[in-house]
């Protein structure tokens, strides 16, 4: 799928407006959006973050030289409905502010929990899934928790796949580059020992070590789509902050399927401030925000 830059969406052409067009950029006007965001991509928002989408996808037009949404919906998303129209609407909705080692107590426990059973691993790896991955931070701090553990770890040991829905944040997690302000938090020993520093021209970006990449493998993934291209049997899944985009009942189905993709005795972590409706009578609750699959 193209690009979401806004550099292959069409720049606007002087038109009549017609009587029946909503003022331009009005909420009016933005409600095709929203009816699109919600029966072609699946995705719900709260107000406070449909406004910011509105906000976003405003300024993105009018620098291509849109004067209104229905034009954008008219000209893009109407013509083209899985194009780059379809993948800016999913890469400026779906904006996280994430971190390395955020939430770190997941990292710990997995570590705990999952440690001796990657040490032990022949054959069949230890498989664990970032589920809405961002923009690479989660997979990536889970790889070097893991290095830093259990010694000679190798993808034949464990394997972290990661997904998410944005095509582009998942191209750029995959390429590993990170500026000063992402790596902020990063302990200085770790930022020494997983991340190459840039020179030259590259100063002030950094690289995370190919023996942390080589761990994690990234997939462009709809939640919502009806198959899932991953291996399953997962030790763990990590979906945390994702729910958020879905309505009640896609939330119960949601962890349902993520259950699914469990072995016996498998976690599944959600994010500490997510509301979860129901849980499936496959998954017991062990900690806020930690699952484990029952026989």
């Amino acid at each position: 799928m193209p690009g979401s830059d806004g550099r292959n969406l069409p720049n606007d052409l002087p038109q009549p407006v017609s009587g029946n067009e909503p003022e331009p950029w009005s909420v009016e006007d933005f409600a095709p959006i929203v009816a699109f965001l919600r029966q072609k991509i699946g995705i719900t928002l709260e107000s406070h973050r449909m406004g910011l989408l509105q906000a976003r996808l405003r300024a993105r037009l009018q620098q291509r030289g849109f004067t209104s949404f229905t034009r954008f919906v008219d000209r893009v998303l109407r013509v083209d409905p899985t194009g780059p129209g379809m993948q800016l609407l999913v890469d400026l909705s779906t904006v996280n502010h994430t971190s390395f080692f955020r939430e770190p107590a997941h990292f710990t426990f997995l570590v705990e929990q999952l440690g001796q059973a990657i040490r032990e691993a022949a054959g069949t790896p230890v498989r664990i899934w970032s589920a809405g991955c961002s923009s690479g931070q989660e997979p990536y701090s889970l790889g070097m928790v893991l290095h830093d553990t259990i010694p000679n770890l190798t993808p034949q040991k464990v394997e972290i796949w990661a997904s998410d829905l944005s095509l582009e944040v998942v191209k750029n997690a995959a390429r590993a580059i990170y500026n000063t302000r992402d790596v902020a938090g990063v302990p200085p020993d770790m930022l020494r020992r997983y991340f190459m520093r840039g020179t030259g021209p590259k100063d002030g970006t950094f690289r995370v070590v190919p023996e942390v990449r080589d761990l994690v493998k990234f997939r462009h993934l709809d939640l919502r789509a009806p198959q899932w291209p991953l291996p399953g049997d997962f030790h763990a899944v990590l979906c945390r902050n994702v729910s958020i985009y879905f309505a009640d009942e896609e939330r119960v189905v949601l962890l349902d399927r993520l259950a699914s993709t469990l072995r016996t005795g498998g976690w599944l972590i959600m994010g500490n401030g997510e509301i979860i409706p129901t849980i499936p009578a496959s998954l017991k609750k062990v900690l806020p925000s930690i699952f484990r699959k029952e026989a």
